[in-house]
């Protein structure tokens, strides 16, 4: 659905920026001559970093843009609008000093009306400095950090010219529980909701205006549902005024993780006869609730969070990603089967939101935050983004939870109160009054978890398990489980921790460590739901390797666990705009074994019929087996989250303890058990004899096939094919966009080569650039490139060559 705004101009402000990456005496200056800096498009990093970079670029970066503002255009409101910069930011318009912003994830306006010249030249000049900072959360020392939050003007860039008597943009307005458009909930069934639409209007004219507010609901084809129309209020010159409205809607479409339904508010300003301001406000209508008895609902019918944790970044662009890029993200956390995001450890991009709402991903967004919470400028700054994310996001049906705790800030960290934690909690019920608000996080650490009292505790961790968090302080309160499956199985060094190049066993030992942990979490009755740690690999500041433990890497290629988690979705829910269904897939390369081998199969189908060459092996129900320990564990760290990042490091002797890995680890994966609180078991064969050629699966429901899958036993790399992961978003011809671009070896079979490590050329022709290392190196059979589209859409080619294997070629358009 295509909406036209004929009162409000907002401009993509993304492309033509200046950048050069030292500080420059002078270069806030109009007349300051920037002919021999870079020219750029938003979203920006300001250095290409490698795939396995732990300390990226830190320092002083400079923007500037060149725009025009029109005669027609005088007379009106004019802001710019960042989505966010990183981190310390300040802002000239034609050499005026405008602004001084601190935090690198939430957005800011810079109010221009007074400094643009009307026909002639304008600069908007920004100094941007990402060193570290322990008065910016996250606070922490880049390399002690757990993440990498990178740099630059990384998100978009929008230019908004309305009229003076306009809606507000809440986070620029700055009022507790105003400002923009606050919609909520009232009565809502299957049958009717209420509609409850707060606008804030500001009257920046000189004279006073006679406004009234015209609200239309529409659906999702544009169709008007109901409309309420305010009475008309004089709004004198430089004041503001408030509209409340409530609209009916009889027998509603309810937003839901498996249905999605998004509704358009429509938002008329009418001053004096005319109208002078439309916002269009995408919105969901549900209801939703956390209790100890009753789990989670959402409309009123309970449903377990099934989740995940994201990092926003990329390799080589780090945080600099397209809207299509965060789209493409999400859909394949929906694929896999999640049904939630916790957005670790910061407010992410709208785009990604916007995606969640689309698709039907919940999401949990915390403030930013990491081990951290130094008294004084530090905590101010994280009282004003909750406020600031908050209003941001609002009004969005796929956040259901706000975590205002810093992530790991424990007591052992300075200013790491309750009676802070508590104020903060405090600060998001101010926000967003009623009763669906629900704030979230750690009740490790605090003196008094029930004075603090977050609506949503997060379970504490210790080395064996997860636990409700203090029965006899919060008896009425389910926990959620907000990261699981990697740290408490080694440390720095966990065994979930893995490339997809590691091999067939610990590609299995990654997805039981996983699959153990789910049926573990899913066997407490009070629990809420979880979120794995992690979707997608990830860099660290901290540590000079990715984070391996995700379902995808960071190529957003699959590994094992990914397909576990696949298995977990329910097959008779279809989504529109997302894989789903029936699956299955054979954990397994069905390369040689002298052995007869254990045969893995995921799927969400009620019996399995294993084949090789063609020749039945069995059919198998899903596992059923017990619930067992998972092994005696011997790891390099103290698995514990009480202790420092040093502390973390070092044995109980005091010396600093060696790498460990899945050998070293008395474990038994795959053993038919752990797993009777699954939505799905997995189907484990054994005793298969290995012969050469094809293994392969057929899935049935109720006696008919649903799902097949085959494996082929390797052969030697013959041949290059080219996939471009599009992920259901064409390349946009914006500057900024890209996908990925892979360069599968296979044999003759046709079979992708899992011990093929060449290295892999790529050459490109049309209106596109390959960003980051060229040639490739290939790994478990696969190289990646990140491909990034030019300002003018077109065909590209795309060849790929690697040293004794065929050639391939492969068009494809940006649009």
């Amino acid at each position: 659905m295509t909406l036209k705004n004929r009162s409000r101009q907002t401009i993509n402000f993304n492309r033509n920026w200046k950048f050069i990456r030292e500080d420059i005496i002078g270069a806030e200056r109009k007349q300051f001559s920037d002919e021999g800096w870079d020219t750029v498009c938003l979203p920006h990093t300001p250095a290409i970093e490698s795939v396995h970079v732990d300390l990226h670029f830190q320092g002083i970066c400079w923007y500037r843009k060149h725009f025009t503002v029109y005669e027609e255009d005088a007379g009106k409101k004019i802001v710019v609008e960042f989505e966010a910069a990183m981190q310390h930011a300040d802002v000239w318009v034609n050499g005026t000093y405008k602004l001084n912003h601190k935090g690198g994830f939430l957005p800011f306006t810079v109010d221009i009306t007074d400094d643009v010249n009307l026909d002639g030249p304008n600069v908007v000049a920004v100094r941007l400095d990402n060193r570290n900072s322990g008065i910016i959360p996250p606070g922490r020392p880049l390399e002690s950090l757990d993440f990498s939050y990178f740099g630059g003007l990384y998100r978009n860039v929008r230019l908004h010219i309305t009229e003076k008597l306009h809606v507000t943009d809440a986070v620029y307005a700055g009022k507790a529980a105003g400002g923009g458009t606050f919609v909520r909930y009232a009565d809502v069934s299957k049958d009717s909701a209420t509609v409850e639409v707060q606008t804030h209007v500001l009257n920046e004219h000189n004279a006073a205006k006679t406004v009234k507010v015209v609200t239309t609901l529409l659906d999702q084809e544009g169709r008007h549902v109901v409309s309420a129309e305010s009475s008309s209020e004089t709004v004198y010159a430089g004041e503001e005024q408030t509209f409340w409205q409530a609209l009916k809607v009889t027998k509603p479409r309810l937003w839901h993780p498996n249905i999605p339904y998004l509704y358009t508010l429509h938002t008329q300003v009418i001053g004096d006869g005319h109208t002078e301001d439309e916002v269009y406000t995408r919105i969901g209508i549900r209801t939703i609730a956390f209790s100890k008895g009753g789990g989670f609902a959402i409309n009123g019918e309970r449903l377990v969070i099934r989740g995940t944790n994201r990092h926003q970044q990329f390799p080589y662009i780090g945080n600099a990603a397209s809207n299509n890029a965060h789209y493409r993200d999400a859909r394949k956390l929906k694929e896999a089967g999640f049904n939630f995001v916790r957005l670790g450890h910061y407010p992410q991009a709208p785009a990604f939101l916007d995606a969640c709402d689309e698709l039907g991903l919940m999401v949990a967004e915390p403030v930013p935050g990491w081990q951290y919470c130094e008294e004084g400028e530090f905590q101010d700054l994280v009282r004003q983004n909750i406020r600031d994310m908050i209003r941001r996001d609002r009004n969005r049906p796929s956040v259901i939870m706000w975590e205002v705790s810093l992530n790991e800030t424990y007591h052992r960290r300075i200013g790491a109160t309750d009676e802070f934690f508590h104020e903060c909690h405090l600060i998001a019920h101010e926000e967003y009054p009623g009763d669906q608000m629900f704030t979230c996080g750690d009740t490790i650490g605090r003196t008094n978890p029930s004075y603090v009292n977050f609506d949503v505790p997060y379970t504490l961790w210790n080395d064996e398990n997860l636990t409700r968090p203090l029965e006899e302080v919060l008896p009425d309160k389910g926990g959620f489980d907000r990261e699981y499956g990697d740290y408490e199985f080694g440390g720095h060094e966990s065994t979930s921790r893995v490339s997809r190049g590691v091999g067939e066993q610990k590609l299995l030992l990654q997805a039981w460590n996983y699959q153990w942990s789910l049926n573990r979490n899913r066997g407490n009755r009070w629990s809420l739901g979880d979120a794995s740690w992690v979707g997608i690999d990830h860099n660290r500041g901290c540590y000079p390797r990715l984070s391996e433990c995700g379902a995808l890497d960071t190529f957003r290629l699959p590994k094992y666990v990914y397909y576990f988690y696949q298995s977990q979705r329910n097959p008779e829910i279809v989504h529109e705009h997302a894989e789903s269904g029936p699956m299955v897939f054979i954990a397994n390369e069905w390369s040689e074994r002298t052995s007869p081998a254990k045969v893995v199969v995921y799927s969400n189908c009620e019996g399995v019929e294993l084949f090789v060459n063609g020749v039945s092996v069995g059919v198998q129900l899903p596992d059923q087996g017990p619930d067992t320990e998972y092994g005696e564990r011997i790891t390099g760290y103290e698995v514990d989250y009480w202790l420092t990042d040093e502390e973390q490091h070092k044995g109980k002797d005091g010396s600093v303890q060696g790498k460990t890995d899945a050998g070293d680890m008395k474990v038994f994966p795959h053993d038919g058990g752990n797993c009777r609180n699954l939505a799905h078991a997995p189907f484990t064969f054994t005793g298969v004899t290995y012969v050469p050629g094809e293994l392969s699966a057929i899935a049935r429901i109720g006696g008919k096939e649903a799902a097949q899958c085959a494996v082929r036993t390797p052969l030697e790399p013959k041949d290059l094919s080219i996939r471009i992961d599009k992920s259901g978003k064409e390349l946009a011809a914006d500057g900024a966009d890209f996908v990925f671009v892979y360069a599968e070896i296979k044999d003759v079979n046709g079979t992708v080569v899992p011990s093929a490590d060449n290295e892999v050329l790529f050459d490109i022709e049309g209106p596109a650039v390959i960003v980051g290392a060229n040639p490739a190196r290939a790994e478990a059979g696969i190289a990646a490139v990140l491909l990034q589209s030019r300002e003018t859409p077109g065909e590209i080619m795309v060849r790929a060559y690697s040293t004794g294997l065929k050639p391939t070629a492969v068009k494809f358009a940006s649009v």
